[in-house]
Formats: C-alpha cells, structure tokens, sequence
C-alpha cells in the first residue's frame, strides 16, 4: 500500500507527517494517561504514604510520586484506618461530603458498598482498556457483582496459611485439628512458656484470617443465599471447641484476644510455634527471633529471600509455611480477599480517577503493587514475573488455587463478622455457655437488622 500511496505523486515528507500524527493519536489513545495536567484528586487509602512505617506504605509514596512526575498532576492520599476504609466510604458517599475521587476497596465489602449505591459503574470503561485482557479471571470476579457490572479494578489477590518454625515440628506441621491439639499437648509439655499458636481470636479479622476457613473444612457456612446469617450449625460449633481447646489449655496466649496486633508478638519473638497470617504477613514479621535464639533482618522491605526476616528464616530452614489447619479427613480452606481501585459516586474528578487507574495498571506497577502490599498480582503478565518465582511466592500461588474460597457474602460484612466473632470469644472464653444457643442468639441479632 506504501508504494501505492507513492505512485500517486503524494510526497514522501507529506505522508511521513500524516503517519506521525495518526501514530501520536494511537499512542494517547492507548497510553495509561493521555493528557498531562489533570485535575489535582484524592485518593482515599489504607496505606500511610507521609511516615511509611512498611512496604506498603513505602509502595504507596514512591507511585504517588511517579504518578506526579509522569504525568505533571497533584495527588493527595488520605490515610483510612484499614478496618474503617469501606465503612468511611460509604458515609462520606451518603453524606455528600468529602467523597474521594479514587478509593482502595477491599472486595469482601462489594455487596455492602454496591446494596448501597456507593461505587460507580465502571464495565464498559474497563472493557475498553487496552489491560483489561490481561486481567486474571478470579480477581475480576471478586470486582464484579452478581448482575455484571464491574465496580473495581482488581489489583492483587491475598489468602491465608500458617507460619512455622520448623524446630516445634520435627515431623512436619500438623495437618488437621486433632492432630494439632497433639503436638499443642507436647509443645506446652515440654517448656510451659511456650505456646503452638499465635493468631488473631478475637474481633472480626479473626474470621476472615481463621475461624471461616475452618467452618468450611468442617463441612458449614455461615451465611445463607440471600446474605443472612446462618452460622447457628454443627461446623460452627466445632470450630469453636477447637478454639475452646486452644485457650483454656493455654495452647495460645492472652495476647491472641486482645485488641490491635500484639498477639504477632509471641511468633516474633520464638515463643509461639505458629502464626496464622496472610500472604501479606511478611510486612509486619521483623525483627524475627527463632526458638534457637538467632535474630533475622529487622529491616522490612520488599520480600527477597536474603533482605528481609523473612526471606532469612525460611532460606535458613528454621521457618516453614503450610496450608491452613482443616477439620479431620477434610481438606483446607483459605479465604481469598482482594484489593481494587474505585471511584465512588459524587467524585469531583471522574476523569481524572479514571486515568490514575490507568497509571497503575501495567505489568511492572502491578507487579511493584503486589510484592510492595504481600499478594500475588491482579494481571496475568504480572503472575509470571521473576518476583513470584520463588519458593515463597509458588506456595502462595498453589494454596490459592488449591484451597482458596471467596468470603462470606454478607449483605452487612463488617456488622456481620463482628456480630460472630464477638458472639465466637464470649464462647471460647466462658466454656459454661451453650454454644448453639449463643450462636442462635447472635445469629438472630444480626438477621433483625
């Protein structure tokens, strides 16, 4: 076609000079951020990008500050506490006041933020990005509602396991319930001081992170079709004898009841066998102290096998990861949960939102997000990147697919897990209360509102 265009007389500098402009629209129209100098946004996140205190912190500054040298345009985060992030998002949505432009959301609360008209519809946009086809299936889902409609855009993808170290366990670590409770018995018998578990028991992250994966080994949910409550059943109670046996044997310390995140303390410190963590746990993990007295990297960075604690212990062999417990003769769950950008109704700069999403969604900030936050990477291109080769990363990756299960969907997630997990400590801290009874009860609470 070249040599046509040539025959008809049409000088070459003239057709260079057509080629260069179609080819520069091409380009803004496919580049992550067409024009430069958008409107100043905020962005609403659970990271703390002004005194980085983790990766991902750490992660959050340096993209804000590429996002503004790349593109010429302010960006503002607005810190959320990670448990009140959704929450405040839907008050200041109903409000009308002080809506952020761009939000991180976390897909356990999709049907909460959607019942409620909080985020805006972002299909036929996301359908028409030149990354849309590099998103992994399952991590769209998880931004998706049950109608089709798309009202995130999916980052990463996290889950759950345990954390060992290998010295409590010569054997291997345990695989179900009974056989833990086991070695729990040995571990306590032989030095009183020490504990097998360490893990949150307490507030509603705890049935995200432990109880739920056990409901579900034990054969139970806690939630009907329809988004009620539905945990006053025999799985539900099994999981909480089992709780039951690790607190009043003092298998675990007070610590794993107690608000915030003292109870990691025990694990740091080599006193506790094992830790109930997510794929992000590395981030917090340091200083670590094994049983045998060696301390590990304190610094926290990005996780590299040899720079981070870590990376240390496991290439030493003294830390180990395994799958979550499961119930006798049942196999593992673990909860997935991800993360996603959105933009909530009554954002004064859609357009300008629209395009930071852009920003973030290439292979190697995807990447760079995943590693910085403890996840694997929402894209499929970001999946296959040298970062996830390792050891740790193909663990993570295998328990995913082999054992992950979405959350409960709770029409009122947070009300609803609270509700259960207070419901779950008065149990396992009073062994005089009926457990079905006080289930019910909870149950019943939750339904009526």
């Amino acid at each position: 076609m070249k040599a046509a265009f040539y025959r008809k007389n049409v000088p070459a500098a003239l057709v260079s000079v057509v080629l260069a402009v179609v080819l520069a629209l091409v380009n803004a129209a496919l580049s992550p951020v067409a024009a430069q100098g958008n409107p100043p946004i905020t962005v609403w996140t659970k990271f703390n990008d002004q005194n980085p205190q983790n990766t991902q912190d750490e992660w959050l500054a340096a993209a804000l500050n590429e996002y503004r040298a790349e593109t010429g345009s302010e960006i503002t985060n607005v810190f959320q506490p990670f448990d009140q992030i959704n929450a405040l998002l839907n008050a200041a949505v109903q409000s009308g006041a002080d809506v952020p432009d761009v939000s991180y959301v976390d897909s356990q609360f999709l049907g909460f933020l959607d019942r409620n008209g909080v985020l805006t519809d972002l299909t036929e946009w996301a359908k028409g990005r030149p990354w849309f086809a590099d998103v992994e299936p399952a991590a769209l889902a998880a931004c998706t509602t049950p109608d089709g409609r798309i009202v995130c855009i999916p980052t990463t993808v996290t889950n759950h396991f345990t954390y060992y170290w290998t010295g409590f366990f010569p054997d291997g670590y345990p695989a179900d319930t009974e056989a833990f409770l086991e070695a729990a018995a040995r571990i306590k018998a032989e030095n009183p001081e020490n504990f097998a578990f360490a893990g949150k028991l307490a507030e509603y992250i705890a049935v995200e992170r432990f109880y739920y994966g056990l409901i579900r080994s034990f054969g139970g949910d806690i939630v009907d079709g329809e988004g009620r409550a539905a945990w006053a059943n025999d799985a539900v109670a099994k999981t909480v004898e089992f709780a039951r046996a690790l607190v009043q044997n003092g298998y675990t310390s007070d610590l794993s009841l107690a608000p915030g995140f003292d109870f990691e303390t025990p694990f740091k410190q080599g006193d506790a066998a094992s830790f109930v963590a997510g794929s992000y746990s590395y981030v917090y993990l340091a200083p670590l102290t094994s049983p045998g007295g060696t301390d590990y990297a304190a610094e926290v960075g990005a996780f590299d096998p040899g720079g981070l604690a870590v990376g240390d212990a496991l290439e030493a062999g003294e830390l180990g990861f395994a799958p979550p417990l499961a119930a006798p003769g049942s196999q593992p769950y673990s909860v997935l949960l991800a993360t996603g950008w959105a933009i909530p109704e009554g954002a004064a700069n859609p357009d300008a939102a629209r395009a930071f999403i852009d920003f973030q969604m290439t292979t190697a900030r995807n990447v760079a997000f995943a590693v910085g936050y403890g996840a694997l990477p929402s894209m499929i291109s970001g999946l296959a990147d040298e970062a996830f080769q390792t050891p740790y990363w193909k663990g993570v990756a295998e328990y995913q697919q082999q054992y992950g299960v979405g959350a409960p969907a709770l029409v009122d997630y947070q009300r609803g897990m609270t509700i259960l997990a207070e419901s779950i400590t008065r149990l396992i801290t009073d062994p005089s209360l009926d457990i079905l009874a006080e289930l019910q009860a909870a149950q019943d609470d939750y339904n009526a509102g």
